[in-house]
């Protein structure tokens, strides 16, 4: 977009000095004039250098150097555009001498290692293993996973709310009024985040909580970081300040400043990451700091009757008594049936009906749900192929261990290694053998392993020992690759690191034609994922108490095995189609900040548009900064919480949608339970509306 096709409130807070908050709803052009800020900066002759560029997740970063990219403005590599998170892990690895000693590490000279939150959830787990052999958590129905991410999530959630962790576990404990014995959970989750932080304290490690508290409260107090920051920054470009956590806004009121100018965008109705511990209304209180408030309501996405939509939702839930007449109009249809297969399929002629019928290309449709278990995404991705629709899913953090060829890869280390303990179920070795020899399938795969594998061992035995009979019903072919793959396996073991020898596997046999005749695009995502996550455990092994390789192959192959949840994962399985339909939960199509010309609310009238994660070890409104910490968490409470957040999506979704909305539901859940939540409830009278001008065209 050049200059001249700003409208005047761009242009002008594009051209602002000083301090400036563009306010407004999402769509209306803020980030654009950022843009547009930066490259008048740049093409003034600001050296990119001198410029610092926040925005709240780490894919934001592409918009910003696009913009420059495309205006031609020359060199721009020193630009920095990064997230606050990333910013403090910079800042405190740069100026690590001056503030460990004062934040409590035991080796101050010892230079810090950081963790991953892959790696933070590890370290994690080996304190609460011990503990729960003990007894910790007693009938506390979570997965030891879970409570190893609602322990990280606790630490984090104090970090970035600008509380000590001493302060967030009061927090915790003097707010919950429900049944007594959740006492003793929360007094488990307590020892649990203080152990782990004491070994972080005693080993220079940097987890996300550690380093934002280091970042908040040590360096950022620092007058030698002020002076630092002052000669280093002229200029401050903050987007999305409604995302970041009240650390991050504390970051930008006490440094702005330093900078000559600064520049803020808040989407009203957003701050979606209220689960990690985002600040809306903190950032639309930071108005009062700024020279000049730019209120930005022209939208560039939506048309004006999106909006009636919203209204209509948030008059239901916040007894507000916002116009919403003529709302119906933007309903393009109400998909239903009685169970979810029954939904998904008639949806899909819909969508047919849409992309070839009526021309809309597939990118502009977006399919939203509030959570995609397996079974719903096999439905939904078949569902789309039937209808020879193209697809991407948007994915903010996932199980690797759900993608089959990670636990195929993973299985053959174990067997190359059987000195670890690792003894894989015969089931994991059939599925690996078909996924790695392409012309073998699960049933002669199955014969292989039932001839062949010892689970006691762990050990293949050699192809010789394969019965004729069952020799000639796998195939002779077959039964060399298998051998072929075995004694790779045996010569490998113990010569290399885990990621070698996972990049050695894949690069030297798996991906070889007699294995793979076609490239294995899905197979070489997976081993790059599991090549950087184990070269990252082996750089923080030290630190983390692994000392042998069999240490971190066995610590990685638990991990992986028990659950853990990696952030920002790859695209598991065939590569998504970047035209395709968009299928993506609530929070990650918000966060993605995507538009679509027609989106698909799916499951309108399920309980989870409204519903919070079950979080019994963390809960993530007591540790707001901005909340009394003494108040007990009340029912009353969490209901305005739910519909106030509920709200906010709405107007988000609406506020990101050029044409109009496909209603899509099924009356029983997928345990059979009959539905009817909030969202649907709110929009009964314009479904009712929209039926009646259905029934009167016909």
């Amino acid at each position: 977009m050049h200059v001249q096709d700003l409208n005047p409130i761009q242009r002008e807070a594009a051209a602002a000095g000083g301090t400036s908050f563009l306010y407004g709803p999402a769509g209306t052009g803020k980030t654009t004039a950022l843009h547009q800020r930066l490259l008048r900066l740049l093409g003034e002759g600001e050296p990119a250098y001198t410029i610092l560029t926040l925005v709240a997740e780490p894919e934001h970063r592409a918009a910003f150097f696009d913009a420059v990219h495309a205006a031609g403005t020359g060199p721009y590599a020193e630009l920095t555009v990064i997230d606050y998170a990333r910013l403090a892990q910079r800042m405190v690895a740069l100026f690590w001498p001056l503030v460990a000693r004062d934040a409590g590490f035991e080796r101050p000279y010892q230079p810090p290692t950081s963790l991953s939150y892959d790696q933070a959830q590890v370290l994690m787990w080996r304190v609460v293993t011990p503990m729960l052999a003990q007894g910790a958590f007693a009938n506390l129905r979570l997965r030891p996973q879970q409570i190893v991410s609602q322990l990280l999530d606790t630490l984090n959630r104090a970090a970035l709310n600008a509380l000590s962790l001493e302060e967030a576990i009061t927090r915790q404990s003097h707010t919950w009024v429900g049944e007594p014995e959740r006492r003793f959970h929360l007094d488990d989750a307590a020892t649990a985040a203080r152990a782990f932080r004491h070994r972080c304290l005693t080993d220079s490690l940097l987890d996300l909580s550690l380093t934002v508290e280091v970042f908040d409260t040590q360096l950022v107090q620092h007058p030698e970081f002020h002076r630092y920051f002052r000669e280093r920054y002229r200029h401050l470009i903050v987007d999305n300040l409604e995302e970041q956590t009240p650390a991050g806004q504390n970051f930008v009121a006490g440094l702005m400043g330093e900078t000559q100018t600064t520049a803020v965008a808040v989407d009203a109705a957003g701050g979606y990451k209220r689960f990690l511990a985002a600040d809306p209304h903190g950032a639309e209180a930071m108005r009062l700091r700024f020279d000049r408030i730019y209120e930005f309501s022209e939208s560039f996405v939506a048309p004006p009757e999106m909006g009636l939509v919203a209204n209509q939702v948030e008059n239901y839930l916040m007894h507000t008594t916002l116009p919403s007449e003529g709302a119906e109009a933007r309903i393009l249809a109400v998909v239903g049936g009685r169970y979810r297969r029954e939904m998904v399929a008639n949806l899909g002629p819909v969508l047919h009906e849409l992309v070839y019928d009526r021309g809309v290309a597939p990118r502009d449709v977006a399919i939203i749900v509030p959570y995609l278990d397996g079974a719903l995404r096999y439905m939904l991705t078949n569902a789309l192929r039937e209808a020879g629709l193209p697809f991407r899913v948007l994915r903010r953090r996932t199980s690797p261990r759900e993608e089959p060829r990670v636990r195929a890869w993973l299985t053959w280390l174990a067997l190359a290694h059987p000195g670890w303990g690792v003894r894989p179920a015969p089931y994991d070795v059939a599925e690996a053998l078909t996924l790695s020899i392409h012309s073998l399938d699960p049933a002669r795969a199955q014969l292989v392993v039932d001839a062949l594998y010892r689970p006691d061992a762990p050990e293949l035995l050699p192809a010789e020992t394969l019965a004729p009979r069952i020799a000639e019903r796998v195939g002779a072919e077959e039964v060399a690759r298998v051998e072929a793959l075995r004694l790779w396996l045996a010569a490998r073991g113990h010569r290399d690191t885990i990621d070698t020898f996972l990049h050695s596997l894949f690069n030297e046999l798996l991906a070889e034609p007699q294995f793979q005749p076609e490239p294995d695009v899905a197979g070489a995502a997976v081993l790059d994922w599991l090549v950087r996550s184990a070269a990252r455990l082996r750089k923080a092994a030290p630190g983390m108490g692994l000392r042998s390789e069999a240490d971190i192959g066995v610590t990685f192959i638990d991990a992986v095995n028990q659950g853990l949840v990696t952030a920002n994962p790859p695209d598991w399985g065939e590569p998504p189609d970047p035209n395709g339909v968009v299928l993506s939960t609530i929070y990650a199509y918000l966060l993605a900040g995507e538009p679509a010309q027609v989106q698909v609310w799916l499951e309108t009238s399920a309980q989870g548009w409204w519903d919070i994660p079950r979080q019994p070890l963390s809960n993530a409104f007591v540790l707001a900064q901005s909340r009394s910490p003494d108040v007990p968490w009340t029912i009353d409470e969490e209901f305005a919480v739910r519909n106030e957040l509920l709200a906010r999506i709405v107007r988000g979704l609406t506020a990101r949608c050029r044409e109009g909305i496909i209603l899509a539901t099924s009356d029983l859940d997928r345990r059979g339970v009959r539905q009817d939540g909030p969202l649907w409830r709110a929009l009964g009278p314009v479904i009712r509306a929209r039926s009646r001008e259905t029934e009167a065209e016909n």
